[in-house]
């Protein structure tokens, strides 16, 4: 008999008694900084003024701080700072837009501090800094301000800008400001990019200014869905536009749904982003019907790269009838294509999971270790489709490919591929053509028994992150 639903937390919350949830909040405070400081913000609800000082000395304490935080440490990092810009709005900022505007203000012109003292190698302080535009901006709107000053006290809280992560405060401006406020900002610059170009008429390396400026005018448009006013702005400087520049007007326009703007900007070859100029091609030609000229571009795309992404988008605006023959031509590329992980991809997807596995077995030590992000999601598949031989191939050549790089970093997955390989040895019937399960632990011991970081995962008795190999 299956399981009632559990009931919904906060309609349970709501039926137990005030005595119960108050004992349960101070035993939780007890246990629990965090709880224990919510509560005291809490208590001051009613004092915005005490609650805005409790935020500003959590801000400075931060800024003061000359602690680095390196690449493990830096996303705890950027989750406290984040915390502390949700705190700030979620209790403070009803209470007091004008002071919790200051501090998202004072936050934001900190960004030194934050990007000096961190490893963003994963962006978590580049977002947190991008948050912190959009919390700016929302109480800005909460505040009594004359709406003529937003524009300008906006725009130089963009130009100071020295990180590049405040784009938010121009992309997302329509949270403050309305259109046609924006489109004076979009007069302003438009000024101050012709004042930029008659100083500099030169049009070999433009100074840093012009491209400051239309890089504002950039993120404005994409807060209008008014391509057109990037365009504009970088075909003054830029008259003959690379395909980096093309690809970007491309791109604009058809996320504004204006395809048809879209194919001017797609025309010729784009050189190394040819693949992006015919996938953006296809879309606009899709989002015009015009799929007679998109199905071609589509099938293509997949034959040139034997990508199961790119077969499902030319199945995808194929005539129903028109599939069966498509698939079958796909199926027949990849029983001969020489890249044996793309083709047991494409395989999987065609629903054929046993020629899937056969390809991968016909030559396993052709298989590229290093392919991690596309092996991975393929011993999945194949662990899916119940494939343990094929799904073993993939496992072995991923934890040969990191043992014979040692790569230290990866030992934690190595070990758990040397994991999987042993639970589908438990269950396998046999592994012909390949060698034995014991033959390759064998192989793997003899090769790599003195990377000792890789054995101490293996055994549970791993170290710490500094672990070295005695052969390294």
């Amino acid at each position: 008999m299956a399981k009632p639903p559990a009931e919904d937390p906060a309609d349970f919350l709501a039926r137990q008694p005030k005595e119960a949830l108050v004992a349960l909040l101070l035993e939780l405070a007890r246990d629990h900084e965090a709880v224990q400081a919510r509560l005291g913000r809490m208590q001051l609800a009613d004092q915005p003024d005490k609650l805005a000082a409790g935020f500003k000395k959590t801000l400075a304490a931060w800024k003061r701080s000359s602690k680095f935080y390196g690449y493990r440490e830096a996303g705890e990092y950027g989750r406290d700072l984040e915390g502390w810009l949700e705190q700030v709005e979620r209790e403070l900022c009803p209470k007091d837009p004008p002071a919790a505007l200051a501090l998202f203000q004072s936050f934001i012109e900190a960004d030194a501090s934050w990007f000096e003292r961190a490893d963003d190698s994963d962006g978590v302080i580049g977002d947190a800094v991008r948050s912190a535009c959009q919390h700016w901006l929302r109480a800005a709107a909460r505040c009594e301000t004359p709406a003529s000053v937003w524009p300008d006290r906006l725009l130089a809280l963009y130009l100071a800008d020295e990180y590049g992560a405040r784009g938010e405060l121009l992309s997302n401006a329509g949270l403050l400001l309305d259109e046609a406020a924006q489109s004076k900002l979009v007069a302003k610059l438009d000024a101050q990019l012709s004042a930029a170009l008659d100083a500099y008429p030169t049009p070999e390396n433009p100074p840093p200014e012009i491209f400051r400026i239309s890089g504002a005018l950039s993120l404005l448009s994409e807060s209008l869905r008014d391509p057109d006013v990037k365009v504009r702005a970088a075909l003054r400087y830029s008259p003959d536009p690379n395909p980096v520049q093309r690809q970007s007007f491309a791109r604009a326009y058809i996320e504004a749904d204006r395809p048809a703007d879209a194919l001017a900007w797609l025309q010729d070859g784009w050189g190394h982003l040819e693949d992006s100029r015919l996938g953006l091609l296809a879309e606009a030609l899709e989002k015009l019907g015009r799929f007679e000229e998109s199905v071609p571009i589509r099938r293509g795309m997949f034959e040139g790269t034997m990508s199961d992404f790119y077969l499902d988008l030319w199945l995808q605006h194929l005539p129903e009838a028109a599939r069966p023959q498509a698939r079958d031509h796909a199926r027949e590329l990849a029983l001969a294509h020489t890249n044996l992980a793309a083709a047991a991809t494409v395989l999987l997807k065609l629903d054929d999971p046993a020629a899937a596995e056969a390809r991968l077995l016909a030559e396993p030590g052709r298989i590229d270790g290093t392919q991690y992000g596309s092996l991975v999601p393929l011993a999945k598949a194949l662990r899916n489709h119940d494939c343990p031989r094929g799904e073993t191939v993939i496992y072995r050549a991923l934890l040969k490919g990191i043992l014979d790089r040692a790569y230290a970093r990866a030992y934690g997955h190595a070990a758990r591929y040397w994991s999987r390989l042993q639970e589908i040895a438990n269950g396998a019937t046999g592994f012909l053509p390949l060698s034995s399960h014991d033959e390759f632990q064998a192989e793997i011991r003899a090769r790599h028994g003195r990377k000792t970081a890789f054995w101490a995962h293996v055994n549970g008795t791993r170290r710490d992150r500094h672990d070295v190999d005695d052969d390294e």
